[in-house]
């Protein structure tokens, strides 16, 4: 699970207010090139995207020009790089290609080939890195700058003696605050195993419970005791809802995982800005990009695996009104 939904639908929807707020233009005057950034670093990652485009305008309804391709990429080489520093020492200046991603989604921008720029370099936690691009038609400079979100401990649930999820009780999750975190979203991955019973055939499966996706640390300095509660029943009602009974098979519950979606302070200044702001409505949108527009933030997957539920919470989904019937 790389950049989750929350963020994901937060990135397209700064997109979608640029090509939105179009009438901020006057279209009698001389073309400019206007330089669209979106990017998110996560040092978990085996690979950094970032997708460069422009902004166009253009007779009749600017979202039609939004699914031709020729309207939204530069066509001209852009030399892109990420330099890295440690404080304000320059360390290593890292080259982006461009490529296209084969696989994106149908939406209000072209697909499902888009071009994004990337790199395999791996990025580290205690750097700020600076994007550099340089369109080499117009000698243009863009720039951004983006700390990255730190690791960080979570403390409770422990692993001894587990995970206890009980209806009508609520269960206490808490960690330290990341350094370079400011909104934090948490998903509880629950793993089970089928049984038929014709053959005794086993098969793993997942389920993700994601019960808060917007948590928010006082600042991003780290080190802050946070603490939030998963209710019980919520945990119950939301198995019941998203496992089918089927008859046919036996199942176990097993593990789960707490993971953490991290974002930025920036990620999370943007996102705030979208969820006071409807959409489409015409008003300024945040952006931290130099002589562009856009966001270039960080975000970060943090995994607490393996951990077991406690007898009690085994017992329960067996006997639960809303589980009872999926042959846990």
């Amino acid at each position: 699970m790389k950049v989750l939904r929350y963020f994901q639908f937060y990135l397209v929807a700064l997109l979608l207010v640029i090509v939105a707020c179009s009438t901020k233009f006057n279209v009698n005057e001389e073309w400019q090139d206007i330089t669209v950034v979106m990017g998110l670093l996560n040092q978990a990652d085996s690979i950094q995207y970032i997708r460069i485009s422009k902004a166009f305008l253009g007779p009749g309804n600017e979202l039609q020009y939004a699914k031709i391709p020729d309207s939204s990429n530069y066509q001209t080489s852009l030399e892109v790089k990420l330099n890295e520093y440690l404080g304000n020492s320059f360390v290593r200046s890292i080259s982006l290609h461009d490529t296209q991603i084969t696989n994106k989604d149908s939406g209000i921008f072209y697909f499902p080939v888009q071009k994004l720029y990337y790199t395999k370099s791996q990025i580290y936690q205690d750097y700020t890195y600076r994007l550099w691009i340089h369109n080499t038609l117009n000698g243009k400079i863009i720039q951004g700058s983006t700390g990255l979100v730190h690791m960080f401990d979570l403390n409770l649930p422990s692993t001894f003696p587990g995970v206890n999820i009980l209806p009508g009780q609520i269960t206490e999750v808490n960690w330290r605050s990341a350094i370079g975190g400011k909104r934090y979203q948490i998903t509880v991955r629950i793993h089970y195993t089928e049984i038929k019973k014709e053959n005794l055939f086993k098969s793993y499966h997942i389920l993700d419970w994601t019960p808060y996706t917007d948590i928010t640390s006082i600042d991003d300095k780290g080190g802050a005791s946070m603490d939030y509660f998963l209710t019980g029943n919520d945990f119950y009602t939301y198995m019941g809802n998203n496992i089918p009974v089927d008859t046919s098979v036996e199942r176990i519950l097993g593990l789960c995982d707490f993971i953490f979606t991290v974002g930025s302070e920036d990620l999370d200044t943007y996102i705030q800005i979208n969820e006071t702001n409807p959409i489409m409505e015409i008003k300024p949108t945040f952006s931290n990009i130099t002589n562009g527009i856009g966001l270039f933030a960080s975000r970060f997957v943090q995994k607490f695996e393996n951990y077991q539920f406690t007898q009690a919470t085994i017992d329960s989904v067996k006997t639960n009104k809303y589980t009872s019937k999926l042959g846990f």
